[in-house]
């Protein structure tokens, strides 16, 4: 089955399950908190992935991990991943829960890319233009990406505002290349 499908039903059971027993806030955070662990921690990744590693040894080691960070139903979501044999597709769950968690919250995430860091007052500014525009709660997620060279562009849905110099660059390459001087006869 693909990944993508077995995603999105165990983050929605999830999502029911929690929305259920009113601890959906809890399981969000905790999920985030998953995804960050699994995005950073290959070894964890490793042995999750390894087949040769038995089913009480992967329990034991998620219950040391998360059992004092995490909500009980969390933890026991994580352990029916390790016996279903479903524990590879943890991070993608995560992921899947958090755009659940945002969908249902009327969250909206917006990508900003900028060539170095942005100071949390001129963030906070960008957020509160964001929401005003959308008319909804903006997660920003801040990326680095040195080809913009100045200036930022976001990402949010299917649109882009690209503010980069880079883009402007590229504008004025495009219009330069265009001699308005020349007769074209």
């Amino acid at each position: 089955m693909n990944s993508t499908i077995i995603s999105s039903r165990y983050a929605r059971s999830l999502m029911d399950l929690a929305i259920e027993q009113n601890s959906l806030e809890k399981i969000g955070s905790d999920m985030s908190l998953i995804k960050k662990v699994c995005g950073e921690n290959m070894i964890l990744n490793a042995i999750m992935r390894n087949p040769n590693i038995n089913i009480g040894s992967k329990k034991g080691i998620v219950r040391d991990l998360f059992a004092k960070d995490v909500n009980k139903l969390t933890l026991d979501f994580i352990i029916l991943l390790i016996e279903k044999r479903r524990i590879v597709y943890l991070k993608e769950i995560a992921s899947e829960f958090k755009n659940l968690y945002n969908k249902q919250k009327g969250i909206k995430v917006a990508t900003i890319y900028v060539a170095r860091n942005i100071e949390n007052n001129a963030k906070d500014r960008i957020i509160h233009l964001l929401e005003k525009e959308f008319s909804c709660k903006i997660e920003l997620i801040e990326k680095i990406d040195t080809s913009v060279i100045g200036g930022f562009k976001i990402v949010i849905d299917d649109k882009i505002y690209d503010a980069s110099i880079s883009k402007q660059l590229q504008q004025l390459k495009k219009s330069f290349a265009k001699n308005l001087y020349e007769k074209g006869f």
